[in-house]
């Protein structure tokens, strides 16, 4: 009876310690704004509009589709998906429904068509609702785990100038007002000459 109690002893901490183990297997490398922002290929702030869970090996994927508002680095699309990992083992990312983030995000097409991903130690930042450039204080706090923030005036100078989403290719000249007014003055000129020119003859 004795020896049962302990061989279920052991196999119960051998358990605990399995489990332990592989619950703090995620060890993220701390790293400046800057860096988060070298590190990245694109950076954005957008609100979760949309997430759709992706199985197959080594663990199960989450594809999030992001409204953006302003993008910081990379293509200013009006959308983004991002995959990342369910498992926080493996610095998995929560991010939650109709939530809005400053995001990080890298080439890595763990799920096909989707070409960037993000993780735990991406340094991803829940934010509070909005549409504009991102301000210092505008963090909130979140219920799950994460290592992003505050949002920092450090963190917003290595953030630089956002573009907000859609504006693509070089911005087309205003036509001037000034310019167009000659051109009618000259226009109407030359009819009303040619129209004395005919009468005369």
């Amino acid at each position: 009876m004795m020896l049962r109690l302990l061989v279920v002893t052991a196999l119960a901490a051998a358990m605990l310690v399995g489990t332990t183990t592989a619950a703090c297997a995620c060890s993220c490398v701390e790293f400046k704004p800057a860096q988060a922002v070298q590190n990245a290929t694109a950076v954005f702030t957008g609100t979760v509009v949309a997430i759709r869970t992706v199985k197959g090996p080594p663990n199960a994927q989450k594809v999030y589709t992001f409204r953006t508002d302003n993008v910081y680095k990379g293509a200013p699309a009006a959308e983004f998906q991002i995959g990342a990992d369910t498992d926080s083992p493996a610095c998995g990312y929560v991010f939650d429904q109709d939530t809005r983030y400053l995001v990080f995000a890298s080439p890595a097409e763990r799920v096909p068509g989707v070409s960037l991903s993000t993780s735990l130690c991406s340094g991803n930042i829940p934010i509070r609702p909005g549409t504009g450039p991102l301000k210092a204080g505008d963090e909130r706090e979140t219920t799950h785990e994460t290592i992003g923030g505050p949002v920092t005036t450090e963190l917003i100078t290595a953030l630089g100038t956002p573009v907000r989403p859609g504006l693509t290719g070089t911005p087309q000249p205003a036509v001037s007002w000034r310019w167009v007014a000659a051109v009618a003055v000259v226009t109407a000129t030359t009819l009303s000459w040619y129209a004395r020119h005919n009468t005369a003859e």
